[in-house]
């Protein structure tokens, strides 16, 4: 019997389903790279636009790089299937 938690991929699904992460993660897509200003923009609460930025860092779609986050090359994957 395994009990270990099974390894999860990040798909559209995962993106699409949260009005917050989409709209971060096609901020992110257009080559913003400001979590502070796409918050203010999408008048999402500070809280809530770290919480969606840092479940992206765990799930290794985003990377942070001092104050600005970018694609991993998994999260430029994504995008690319998300544009299709």
């Amino acid at each position: 019997m395994n009990l270990s938690a099974p390894t999860m991929t990040v798909d559209e699904g995962f993106i699409l389903a949260n009005k917050y992460r989409r709209a971060i993660f096609e901020e992110l897509a257009s080559g913003e790279h400001n979590i502070h200003y796409i918050a203010k923009k999408h008048r999402i609460i500070k809280s809530v636009a770290q919480r969606v930025i840092d479940s992206f860092v765990t799930e290794g779609i985003v990377e942070q790089k001092g104050t600005t986050y970018h694609f991993t090359k998994e999260g430029e994957k994504l995008v690319q299937q998300l544009i299709q």
